[in-house]
């Protein structure tokens, strides 16, 4: 008897279908209700769910709603959410009251049907029948999901009209209110204490003519953004002025009573701040700063970089005989203790130890805290790797992880924001340690060459790094100059022997020192010119190591 309850369980067990309800709702109106739209399709869909129990559906215990988001795309955390238990194998089909729910986007469509697919699931629109087992489902909800793209289109269409039409008019159309202003009546009525701060602003700009000499006064006379309180209860603003919302402020036509559509203002339905006399000043020094089109020599560290005294390097660069030699020197007056680092030295160095971190599994999942990397993290770390392979690779990660470098005569420290890796992998960090910075070290040498001083990677410092053509040239005019002198010592004049000889004496290096130059393993600091100007090179060989930085 136990034997059969036992088989006829697992016969259960074997006909068992996880359900998973899906919801969603475009916008906020009417959710704080009791019962609102996302709890009707859920009772709709457990209802369907409930008349299909003869066939084994169970519903999963977890909800899987998107209140307030579009399905023009796929960024809503309980679709994520639900793919991410697909692919887990937690769920055999997914219910919706309408297919519009999962998608409103063709192509998002085929993706989502991939992973369906890929985890051997299915989906299921109570309201409306689909078998996309035949070509024929397939082209009937393709032809739908044509539709409901075509609708999206269009609404976007109309409302785009609506807004242009409305702001001809010099109407308010929405978005945060800015700086001045309160809002009654879907209308803007000026608030004298922010409008008095706005006139200051315009005042100041004329008087500071540049947007961080502006900033820096508003910093110390402790004045900050509007503060404009959300929803949920946040509070977004209220922080010190910055020189990008200083331009959008100055440069906003709202201030002298106009609105903007596209390139041209027209006459608004509220009152102006200033008048048009600070209007056309401050936009006559706009013009006069606006930033410069970037050439396309990028330095990805500007603005990141700093010495172990806390010191800005700032991008600079020369030209000589048309070549462009870019640098990262020291922000100071004071050229006594400043820096002048190669760009591409510092720049190959953070790219190399951050394809490193990147590549290395264990050390990344240890750096965020978490005891390993999901397969969708993995494809998003190889991402992010073939990312660093191109040739603006290191200036989009530099900003999307935030990193800092701060350079030391003995190494150089990488500071990447913890938060802005695990966004970027799709990893939600635990919370003891969101808040911490990730440190990457790395050992290298602050060496002079010439005029410069050049950063080399401690454990490159004793690589091949490709050899020195002057300085293996060098070497070979010696030994030519010395066959010479043996053979042609009665033929040659004073003045060519004098040279012979200059290079001569480089026949007699140590032959470690030699073979260090022909396979390109010579300190970074001795170049072609140094070897030459060496005029006491001493016959010992060890004093010659000495002299030469090779020991």
């Amino acid at each position: 008897m136990a034997s059969r309850v036992s088989a006829m369980s697992a016969s259960r067990s074997a006909q068992q279908v996880r359900c998973a309800i899906y919801t969603r709702k475009s916008t906020e109106d009417g959710l704080e209700q009791e019962f609102n739209s996302l709890d009707a399709q859920y009772e709709a869909c457990a209802a369907y769910a409930l008349s299909q129990q003869h066939e084994g559906w169970e519903l999963v215990g977890q909800r899987y709603d998107d209140p307030g988001f579009s399905g023009g795309n796929l960024q809503r955390p309980g679709l994520k959410q639900l793919l991410a238990d697909i692919e887990a194998g937690k769920i055999d089909i997914v219910l919706l009251y309408k297919i519009d729910r999962l998608t409103r986007s063709l192509s998002d469509f085929t993706r989502i049907v991939e992973v369906f697919e890929g985890a051997g699931a299915s989906f299921v629109s109570i309201t409306q029948s689909f078998n996309t087992t035949t070509s024929m489902g397939r082209l009937t909800l393709n032809m739908l999901l044509s539709f409901g793209q075509f609708e999206r289109e269009i609404a976007t269409e109309r409302i785009r009209d609506k807004i242009a039409a409305s702001r001809k008019r010099g109407m308010w159309t929405g978005g945060p209110v800015p700086l001045g202003y309160d809002l009654k009546d879907r209308k803007l009525v000026i608030k004298e204490e922010e409008a008095a701060l706005v006139r200051m602003i315009f005042e100041l700009h004329q008087q500071w003519e540049t947007l961080t000499a502006l900033q820096a006064d508003l910093l110390d006379r402790g004045f900050r953004t509007k503060p404009r309180p959300c929803k949920d209860g946040r509070i977004m603003g209220d922080v010190p002025f910055r020189s990008g919302g200083l331009r959008h402020l100055l440069s906003n036509p709202i201030y002298l009573g106009r609105v903007r559509q596209g390139d041209k203002t027209y006459p608004g339905q509220h009152e102006a701040i200033i008048d048009q006399q600070a209007w056309e000043a401050s936009q006559r020094l706009l013009e006069k700063a606006k930033p410069r089109p970037r050439t396309g020599h990028i330095s990805p560290l500007a603005g990141r970089i700093c010495d172990g005294e806390g010191r800005n390097l700032i991008s600079a660069h020369t030209i000589k005989q048309g070549k462009r030699y870019r640098y990262y020197t020291s922000k100071t007056r004071n050229s006594a203790g400043a820096w002048r680092l190669p760009a591409g030295d510092v720049e190959r160095l953070v790219r190399q130890e951050l394809d490193r971190f990147l590549r290395d599994h264990e050390r990344l999942a240890g750096a965020l805290g978490i005891p390993c990397l999901g397969e969708e993290t993995e494809q998003k770390r190889g991402r992010l790797v073939e990312q660093m392979s191109k040739a603006k690779g290191l200036d989009h990660l530099v900003s999307q992880l935030d990193v800092q470098i701060e350079v030391q005569e003995a190494s150089v420290t990488l500071t990447l924001n913890r938060n802005a890796l695990g966004a970027v992998l799709g990893i939600e960090l635990p919370p003891e340690t969101s808040d911490q910075s990730i440190e990457l070290e790395v050992a290298a040498a602050l060496r002079k060459r010439g005029h410069e001083l050049r950063f080399v990677e401690q454990a490159r410092q004793d690589a091949s790094r490709g050899r020195d053509r002057s300085l293996a040239s060098l070497l070979q005019k010696g030994w030519q100059a010395w066959d010479k002198l043996k053979r042609e010592a009665d033929q040659v004049d004073p003045s060519e022997r004098s040279e012979l000889t200059r290079y001569a004496r480089l026949r007699f290096l140590a032959p470690d020192i030699v073979s260090a130059v022909l396979e390109g393993r010579q300190p970074v600091e001795l170049t072609a010119r140094k070897l030459m100007r060496t005029s006491n090179l001493p016959i010992s060989w060890s004093e010659q190591r000495k002299v030469l930085g090779f020991s």
